[in-house]
């Protein structure tokens, strides 16, 4: 008998994307998908109240289907289902009437809870493919092309972790996701093993070498189909399956760690570099997204308690600010009605709540404190620092100083981007036509969610010790040692009085109005509105000669990873033609 919280989880989900078709009415459609969404939350947040929860049912012959939650991927389910019920909320006032959408986001609900609750590979898979074929049908929204290069990639490196899995599962002779304990990388086997799934999986959360089907779907997916996968729930899943891999399936020697260190701090580096020469706010944001995987994957790498443990929680900030992000780019879409910076500016006076949120995310995924992307960050800092410590030896030393040096300065990269963010959609001069409507502020189906995300960023960061101690630290079975913490609720309250101090101070001088003069130019007197778009900012870093080089190396198509497996997959198609028709003259001359 099916358990009936994964009825609400998986079940249901799915009948109803098919019931949506019988459906006229366009309301009755969203109140249904709503209603879905807000009872898979509801089971989400009931399984996190059990102190364990295991379900089996024999499917055939003497497989028995499982499914089960462990400390952290019930986290990880009450996160994705929640960002799902945001999004959706959004999309009602957002995507108009577009055939079959509410459907796949439910499917996508249903078979990303799935993958969640999957305790063995055939189910895992399973669920994974399943996902596969609905972002390729999101996408497919937007550009052909677009959807076809993130089905190449990422179907690509589904066959890789499929591979992978096969002969792991041939290593351990168990298909569970593990009951045995983590596997040395000794023998051929076992690395060819291991890097398969790892590709899977950095390719699933959007990391470096597998990103750049990214960049391309967000330039025609619709934002809230960026918001809810690249943003959330490929992130969730990508990083969960990777930290798996790396601490419960194998155990990670030296050779390992600085292969990974190397991928984790060049993909924050490349990623953020590319964040800063973009003009679409969509493209920005998802270089951001890349080079936030980074993070992860060099915490995870450190092999530190700390570092591992600042990596899922740097997952679930990123999730949060990342997908407001996106959603606050799709509001400003719907009032100009386009994503180009220099065409946008001067919102903050018109969509104040709006702009509150999205310079609290900006703040965030900047790494400034008293955020929640500081507070993870800060983790994966130590982390970094604690393993340049313990390493011995000099090539693995090198890596760690090179990973801390890289997130540092991914961190500096980073701010200076959304400060061209914040100038460009909200502190900026506005750039509408003295005819056009007057934008204003989204309706409350949009807003809502952006604030509960801006919330949820400050309250990760202001209570990080709180929920670090008492909600992350005891999903893992780890010692956690925070020699370099530091008291979030004590800073957070020194930086407001600060902040008030200073407000107090601005308006004891009184001079509240801004000077405005003329522009004075070389001896006369400009007439000319003066502008400052943020299209200009940075625009001389390309100029810089070790920037030059490296945008240089970024932007050489060959090595796009589309292009890569399109060469190989035509070269081994040609190879195979030659051999067949050669035999088949063989067999006409004999």
């Amino acid at each position: 008998m099916i358990n009936i919280s994964l009825f609400f989880l998986v079940i249901l989900p799915v009948l109803s994307g098919f019931l949506l078709f019988a459906f006229k009415s366009d309301k009755a459609k969203m109140s249904l998908t709503q209603s879905v969404f807000l009872l898979s939350l509801a089971a989400s947040l009931w399984l996190f109240s059990k102190p364990q929860f295991l379900w089996g049912e024999r499917i055939f012959g003497e497989y028995i289907l499982t499914l089960g939650l462990d400390r952290l991927s019930r986290l990880i389910l009450i996160a994705a289902n929640l960002f799902g019920f945001l999004v959706c909320l959004f999309s009602q006032d957002y995507i108009g009437k577009k055939k079959g959408y509410f459907s796949l986001l439910l499917w996508l609900l249903a078979f990303s809870n799935l993958e969640i609750l999957a305790t063995d590979f055939v189910m895992f898979i399973f669920a994974w493919g399943a996902v596969i074929v609905l972002l390729y049908s999101f996408l497919g929204y937007g550009s052909d092309s677009s959807a076809k290069k993130a089905m190449t990639i990422v179907g690509f490196s589904y066959l890789l972790f499929i591979l992978g899995a096969g002969i792991y599962i041939f290593l351990t002779g168990v298909t569970e996701m593990p009951v045995v304990t983590p596997i040395p990388i000794d023998r051929p086997l076992c690395w060819l093993a291991f890097f398969l799934m790892v590709s899977g999986a950095l390719a699933k959360a959007g990391c470096g070498p597998f990103h750049t089907w990214i960049p391309a779907a967000s330039e025609s997916a619709p934002v809230p189909v960026m918001a809810i996968l690249p943003a959330s729930l490929d992130k969730l899943l990508g990083i969960y399956i990777f930290f798996r891999i790396c601490t419960d399936f194998f155990t990670m020697n030296y050779p390992i760690i600085v292969v990974l260190l190397m991928v984790g701090s060049l993909t924050i580096i490349f990623a953020v570099m590319m964040a800063l020469i973009q003009h679409d706010l969509r493209k920005l944001l998802s270089y951001h997204a890349i080079s936030q995987a980074g993070y992860m994957v060099l915490g995870i790498a450190t092999v530190t308690s700390i570092g591992t443990i600042g990596a899922i929680y740097h997952m679930f900030n990123n999730a949060i600010y990342k997908s407001g992000l996106f959603l606050v780019t799709g509001s400003t879409d719907k009032q100009k009605d386009t994503f180009e910076v220099d065409k946008l500016g001067g919102l903050a006076r018109y969509m104040p709540l709006t702009f509150a949120a999205a310079l609290i995310f900006s703040l965030s995924i900047s790494g400034i404190p008293p955020f929640n992307g500081f507070a993870s960050k800060w983790m994966i800092y130590q982390g970094a620092l604690e393993g340049l410590g313990r390493s011995q030896n000099f090539i693995v030393r090198l890596a760690f100083i090179f990973a801390v040096i890289s997130a540092m300065f991914g961190s500096a990269l980073t701010l200076a981007s959304f400060v061209k963010f914040i100038h460009a959609g909200f502190l900026g001069q506005d750039n509408s036509s003295g005819d056009a409507q007057k934008p204003r502020e989204s309706s409350w189906k949009m807003v809502l969610p952006l604030l509960v995300l801006a919330l949820l960023c400050v309250g990760l960061g202001v209570f990080s010790d709180q929920f670090v101690k008492n909600i992350l630290w005891p999903s893992f079975e780890l010692r956690l040692e925070c020699p370099g913490s530091w008291a979030s609720g004590l800073v957070s309250l020194l930086l407001l009085s600060a902040l008030a101090a200073g407000v107090f101070l601005w308006g004891l001088l009184g001079q509240k109005k801004v000077r405005q003069d003329v522009l004075f130019t070389g001896g006369e007197t400009a007439y000319a509105k003066p502008s400052f778009p943020a299209t200009e900012f940075y625009k001389t870093i390309e100029d810089v000669p070790a920037a030059k080089l490296a945008y240089r190396f970024i932007k050489i198509e060959k090595l796009d990873m589309y292009n890569i497996i399109n060469s190989v997959s035509g070269g081994i198609s040609r190879f195979l033609y030659g051999l067949v028709t050669l035999r088949w003259i063989f067999r006409r001359r004999s």
